[in-house]
């Protein structure tokens, strides 16, 4: 008869810790060890991290270097700062919320032959069903989006402050965790997968903006219809409440606006679909606004000439008020 392990009992045997190339990290959990040990994050980077990109991580990430495959915190085969661990070694054996035991052993047999020996993941039928604290594991994900879009954005490591301090705001946001808990408990789910996604995207805005030291806000848009004009030409127009369309014709026409970045992420939710994310902000006020909307590769194709021309944008609000309306031309290629 299947069992449900809802409560993992390590064997406190060290030998996942002795058996690593690296040990994966967040600049949310360096932050966490670095208060832990009482010392500077930039001493504890220096002393124990290393930035790489590896077979499972592709793009660039923090990372703890191990000694021998040890990593450093490994004291007589217990670990010396348990109480500040990384959210990975806090997950063992668990990557996702849930997983048969079967699956769970080939994954570590694989990786970490050792282990099979020792580890009390081995001592548990291979029928039997694994599952992880989802808040943990959300929180977790909140950090490594943080830390994945910081890198994507900034390449080499510059300021981990920016991701840590993004990734806290985000951690203790109801709204991010709940879209994390959806993602982590069914990630193959469309809806689940899809909120994933426009969450990553607020994430790299906030990041965008703590990059240009800008405080930031965002406008909650609609997208309405794609238009034409024989002025204008081909547009996507966007609904927004009045006041925040009020606050981005202020931004445009302050002659102030001179920063601006905008993201084109292909979904995997939804084939076809494309998520787009701009901020736009001022240097000298140090404010900056972002939208994010969603649309068709095919008509994003059709308005840009295949990413020859920008994709025009403009907003009004959703009274339906005769104004002016604001408009920015976007930077996309898909």
């Amino acid at each position: 008869m299947k069992k449900v392990i809802r409560d993992f009992e390590c064997a406190m045997c060290g030998r996942c810790c002795a058996s690593q190339d690296l040990v994966q990290l967040t600049a949310y959990e360096l932050y966490g060890l670095a208060r832990h040990l009482e010392i500077e994050p930039a001493e504890f980077f220096s002393r124990y991290c290393v930035t790489a990109s590896t077979t499972q991580n592709p793009t660039l990430h923090l990372y703890i270097k191990t000694e021998d495959g040890r990593c450093p915190f490994l004291k007589d085969n217990k670990c010396s700062v348990h109480e500040a661990r990384p959210y990975a070694c806090m997950a063992y054996p668990m990557r996702v919320y849930w997983s048969l035991t079967e699956d769970m052993k080939a994954f570590v047999r694989s990786k970490y032959p050792a282990l099979e020996k020792t580890c009390s993941l081995f001592r548990l039928d291979d029928g039997d069903v694994l599952l992880g604290d989802y808040e943990l594991l959300s929180r977790q994900t909140l950090a490594w989006w943080a830390d994945d879009a910081y890198f994507s954005l900034a390449g080499e490591m510059a300021d981990l402050s920016i991701p840590y301090r993004v990734a806290d705001f985000y951690i203790h946001d109801r709204e991010m965790m709940e879209a994390a808990k959806r993602y982590v408990v069914n990630p193959y789910h469309p809806p689940s997968a899809f909120g994933a996604e426009l969450a990553y995207a607020r994430i790299s805005l906030m990041l965008q903006a703590a990059i240009w030291n800008a405080t930031a806000s965002f406008v909650p848009v609609k997208v309405q219809e794609a238009k034409e004009d024989e002025r204008l030409g081909k547009f996507i127009l966007l609904t927004a409440d009045a006041d925040s369309a009020k606050a981005l014709g202020l931004l445009a026409k302050s002659g102030r606006l001179d920063l601006a970045r905008t993201l084109a992420m292909a979904s995997n939710a939804y084939g076809g679909r494309h998520v787009i994310a701009s901020m736009h902000g001022s240097s000298s006020d140090h404010i900056a606004i972002g939208f994010i909307f969603h649309e068709s590769g095919t008509i994003i194709r059709e308005l840009t000439d295949d990413g020859k021309k920008p994709l025009y944008i403009f907003f009004k609000p959703e009274t339906g008020d005769e104004v002016k309306l604001v408009g920015f031309p976007l930077n996309v290629k898909i």
